[in-house]
């Protein structure tokens, strides 16, 4: 079976004040449609449907504190405990420890090992690919540090990733889905519909055993508490799940999944102790979600069933 994971950086199940919780006013049809119409909030979830399971799963490793990024992607992408290794929750990009687990336990490496091939759908900036061929240098100015996805990636490989000319070509997908801010930012790249975007992420993983497509603008308009904004990122994240879902090949199981909640509840500016939502779509999705209650479940779900 191929597997796409769509990891969506701090979406959690939030309550159901719609004076906070922004996934309950958004315009939000495709995820919806994945919780027989209705919004994605803690009531909504588990769900259940033909090839459909939605499950509460928990980013807090039983380690005290608010789940955070580095910790819970290194959890996710490798089936390790990455807050238990280190002994608390880590914010943002991964320390030599994290490094060390993501690089031995990576999904990337794990398929690729089996003879699969995998991808990183997201299109990543020339910037990186220089720091690459410089030896991966660590740079007192933090021009560049790598996320845990990017270790858990470099895990398999420099095959696995996608660049500029790629997306120019639709054969990637930007960080930003329409490519707003990469253009905002001084990118040469043309926008696209986010549907169309989703289509494009489709067709590329119908190539692929294993894909990963990374979206973090949700954290960001958690963080921001712009009630508007938020919406705005959440409408353009549902439009590419639209696009995916319509073009997706039948033989995919389809995992969403997060790292931490934030972007349910503007109220307060941190993260959230709120249970996350993992979506399953495909082939035996019922018999892959009753094995997952934590992020630990996430990496080994998808290498019982993929390939």
């Amino acid at each position: 079976m191929r597997v796409f994971l769509l990891f969506i950086d701090g979406m959690g199940l939030g309550g159901d004040d719609p004076e906070v919780n922004p996934l309950l006013t958004a315009q939000m049809p495709a995820f919806r449609s994945l919780l027989g119409g209705s919004p994605l909030w803690r009531g909504a979830v588990p769900f259940s449907g033909p090839d459909l399971a939605v499950v509460a799963t928990d980013p807090c490793l039983d380690v005290p504190g608010l789940p955070q990024s580095a910790t819970g992607q290194t959890t996710i992408f490798t089936g390790q405990n990455a807050a238990r290794a280190i002994g608390r929750h880590l914010n943002a990009y991964p320390t030599p420890r994290l490094r060390a687990i993501l690089e031995e336990h990576s999904i990337f490496r794990r398929v690729v090992a089996r003879g699969l091939k995998a991808t990183f759908l997201n299109a990543f900036r020339p910037e990186f690919f220089e720091w690459v061929a410089a030896g991966q240098p660590l740079q007192a100015d933090r021009r560049y540090r790598p996320s845990a996805s990017t270790v858990a990636a470099l895990a398999g490989g420099m095959h696995v990733f996608r660049n500029f000319d790629q997306l120019r070509r639709g054969e990637a997908v930007g960080f930003d889905i329409d490519h707003e801010v990469l253009r905002q930012m001084g990118y040469d790249v043309e926008p696209v519909d986010p549907v169309e975007a989703g289509r494009r992420a489709a067709r590329v993983a119908a190539e692929h055993h294993f894909t990963l497509y990374e979206h973090f603008l949700t954290d960001k308009a958690g963080h921001a508490r712009d009630m508007a904004e938020a919406r705005r990122v959440l409408e353009r994240l549902d439009a590419f799940l639209a696009g995916l879902l319509q073009e997706l090949p039948e033989d995919h199981l389809l995992l969403i999944t997060s790292d931490h909640g934030n972007i349910e509840d503007l109220s307060v500016k941190t993260h959230t102790l709120n249970p996350v939502a993992t979506f399953v779509r495909g082939p035996g999705a019922g018999a892959v979600a009753s094995g997952i209650r934590s992020l630990l479940d996430i990496t080994p779900a998808i290498l019982r069933v993929v390939g």
